[in-house]
């Protein structure tokens, strides 16, 4: 299976790409995955940033996605592939930092809804606001190796494919915070019908349009 071509004024290269390997992450393996990952290092990626478009999987489908997205990487380009080059110790130092990373982050992407979220999660499990703080926003989505905006594409496709709308309708917000345009975003949502199944793909576009009406709806 080869993804359909979308509109390429609609989406570059970078983008279209963030799209389709976080989908196939959660929908692909062996060959089909090694497929999409060879087109995107040909057309739009250095192996590091396809790293960590693999490694942010791990917040939304869990670490065996990120294993097995990584080991098919690895198989994909032994030679090129070094992990160390993108090591960062995990030290008592680097929590704080990451912390503080992860608190700009999240506000930039939750904007007036930030305090909200955090109240609900705290309400939920306080262990899990800090994780979602330190480890989610801090350690993972702040790494300086792949800007936000292709993240938070990569984030969305991973949750149409995973059917989570609470957490996608976040995310379409979010996206539109750190400067994906509305073009942009429906475009994304209609390239995931390669992964994602009729029904799971209707709900995220109805979504989308509470969020951001068509005219003509």
């Amino acid at each position: 299976m080869m993804p359909n071509q979308p509109d390429p004024i609609t989406l570059d290269p970078r983008q279209r790409h963030a799209i389709l390997v976080s989908a196939a992450l959660v929908s692909l393996r062996g060959d089909t995955l090694k497929a999409v990952y060879r087109t995107a290092l040909e057309e739009a990626f250095t192996t590091p940033e396809l790293v960590e478009l693999v490694l942010q999987s791990l917040l939304f489908d869990g670490y065996p996605c990120a294993l097995e997205g990584l080991l098919t990487l690895k198989e994909l380009q032994d030679d090129a592939y070094r992990p160390e080059d993108l090591f960062e110790p995990y030290l008592p130092a680097t929590l704080k930092p990451w912390r503080d990373k992860g608190e700009s982050l999240c506000r930039r992407i939750y904007g007036s809804n930030y305090e909200p979220l955090l109240r609900n999660v705290q309400g939920l499990s306080p262990t899990l606001k800090e994780w979602m703080l330190v480890e989610g926003y801090g350690r993972v989505l702040s790494r300086p190796s792949l800007p936000i905006d292709l993240r938070e594409l990569g984030i969305i496709a991973i949750l149409i494919v995973k059917n989570l709308p609470r957490q996608l309708h976040s995310h379409l917000r979010g996206a539109l915070h750190v400067g994906v345009s509305p073009v942009e975003l429906e475009a994304a949502l209609r390239l995931c019908s390669n992964f994602a199944t009729p029904q799971h793909l209707r709900a995220a576009l109805e979504i989308w349009w509470k969020i951001y009406p068509p005219p003509s709806r």
